[in-house]
């Protein structure tokens, strides 16, 4: 049941007119080969399934009801809208909201259950999401610059005074 409910909420929100295929053994030996080369490049991310979940679910619904034009033409647009979020990452949010008020709906309650155990979960799994969707609004100047203190932050190299392999 719970198998069926993801492909029916993930056909809603991604493609609603186009059947999910089974993936044949080469594709899925493949995509098998590629998670195993970059395991160990992934920060912590491969040993937390609702962390990969999330992402995974981000990138499905990071465009739900995306209208097509940039934020900003959206904003002037639909005030309603750009009032409601602050004039922040307008399409990126509403394609949060879009995809989460589907997943709330009583028939995904199994899924529900399976992605979150308990309100703290829930809570969690719905921060994962909106910081992975508003992550690919790639033109608001401050959210990048965020983006790019907390890179160095984390990914500092201890020593600034010796050369990576990286450098010219």
């Amino acid at each position: 049941h719970v198998t069926m409910s993801v492909t029916k909420l993930l056909g809603r929100i991604v493609s609603p007119d186009v059947t999910v295929d089974t993936l044949n053994g080469s594709v899925a030996e493949q995509r098998e080969q590629v998670a195993r080369s970059i395991y160990d490049q992934t920060y912590g991310i491969t040993s937390d399934p609702m962390t990969q979940f999330a992402c995974v679910f981000a990138a499905m619904i990071h465009d739900a009801g995306h209208s097509g034009v940039p934020n900003a033409i959206l904003a002037k647009e639909n005030p309603q809208i750009a009032e409601k979020y602050r004039n922040q990452s307008l399409a990126e949010q509403q394609s949060v909201d879009i995809a989460w008020d589907f997943l709330m709906e009583p028939e995904y309650r199994n899924l529900r259950k399976c992605i979150f155990a308990t309100k703290a979960d829930m809570d969690l799994f719905r921060k994962l999401v909106v910081n992975c969707v508003i992550a690919t609004d790639i033109f608001d100047k401050d959210l990048g610059q965020l983006r790019k203190s907390r890179w160095e932050k984390a990914f500092a190299i201890e020593n600034s005074s010796s050369q990576s392999e990286f450098d010219i």
